[in-house]
């Protein structure tokens, strides 16, 4: 009985112990978002993510590991808007952690801490998959990205104060080196594009960048012929410089397109391989000089 009491107590003392020496656990639903909450929690913190570079974000497999992830999670960074609404709500229920719900303490949510485009466009279903509550695309926009990662600095302080200052330095940190890359960013000119869809926004909005059309006018809805020759007509024309497209975009008839229309399609991801600030910083990077060949 002695022993067991001894033992008991010991495992008591090592579950504390371990707890205490624990990092906070933050899990991010794209890969964009692990590297903003890596530049800010640098090793205080582990930092997971959800969804792949390359993954449609719109359709991510809802894998167990996924909701393991989140069952220990005290911060989940999402993007909002109705991004992951088709299978975020169930791993968050599978992973029984309350924490992590709508309203609860770890449930941070980046699109509301920006201006939000398209949130007052009055939508209905005839016009696609649209997100009614607005673009979600919000992380192509670095100082939209800045001031989400201040945001989530000051979230961080609550769940560990120990490393609350911590915190507000590195997010501080990281928009210097993104306030110091702006100005070379926006020397770089790109007069019109073309893209798959209205997922650049933000991006393009930040930069000066004219959409003339996209190939999908609604989303998730197959563009028809007459839509795609008048395209084309409009790109033998000159109209725009390339065709703007996801990896999970690139379909036959996006290539098709460029080709009748004389433009050469480009990818330009929504996320990059790599880790923190600087990772996030090489994807704005490698759109910004992809951008404008």
């Amino acid at each position: 009985m002695k022993y067991a009491i001894t033992l008991l107590t010991a495992l008591l003392l090592f579950s504390s112990t371990a707890k205490a020496e624990s990092r906070p656990a933050v899990v991010a639903t794209l890969p964009a978002l692990a590297q903003i909450a890596q530049a800010v929690c640098g090793s205080d913190c582990e930092v997971r993510m959800l969804a792949r570079a390359g993954q449609d974000p719109h359709f991510v497999p809802p894998k167990p590991t996924l909701a393991r992830y989140l069952a220990g999670a005290d911060i989940l960074f999402s993007v909002g808007l109705g991004l992951e609404s088709g299978w975020l709500p169930p791993l968050i229920q599978l992973s029984r952690n309350g924490a992590i719900r709508p309203g609860g303490r770890g449930y941070f949510v980046g699109a509301d801490y920006i201006d939000v485009i398209g949130a007052d466009v009055a939508v209905d279903r005839s016009m696609g998959d649209v997100h009614p509550e607005g673009n979600p695309h919000w992380w192509l926009d670095p100082l939209h990205v800045v001031v989400v990662a201040k945001a989530l600095a000051a979230k961080m302080g609550e769940v560990d104060s120990e490393h609350a200052d911590a915190y507000v330095e590195r997010a501080g940190r990281f928009g210097d080196r993104i306030a110091q890359r702006m100005k070379q960013w926006q020397s770089r000119s790109v007069a019109a594009v073309v893209t798959y869809h209205d997922s650049y926004r933000y991006f393009v909005d930040r930069f000066g960048i004219r959409v003339i059309d996209f190939i999908e006018p609604k989303p998730g809805i197959e563009p028809s012929t007459a839509h795609l020759d008048r395209l084309v007509a409009r790109l033998q024309q000159g109209e725009a410089t390339s065709l703007w497209l996801e990896p999970y975009h690139d379909t036959q008839t996006a290539r098709r397109v460029c080709e009748r229309g004389g433009i050469p399609c480009l990818i330009m991801p929504d996320a990059v391989e790599g880790e923190g600030g600087e990772a996030y910083i090489a994807l704005i990077d490698l759109l910004v000089k992809r951008g404008a060949q």
